[in-house]
């Protein structure tokens, strides 16, 4: 589901997704949580 965030695919002949794929998924998971976060901060 990362890799996917990160803008894999998924094709059947597309193989793994690599570390870049991995590192931007998680930098976007990573974004949406912290805005979560926030969020629920200023809601408190």
């Amino acid at each position: 589901m990362i890799a996917q965030v990160g803008g894999f695919l998924g094709r059947k002949s597309d193989g793994e997704p690599g570390a870049k794929t991995i590192w931007r998924g998680l930098g976007q998971v990573f974004a949406a949580a912290e805005t979560l976060r926030a969020l629920r901060e200023g809601l408190g």
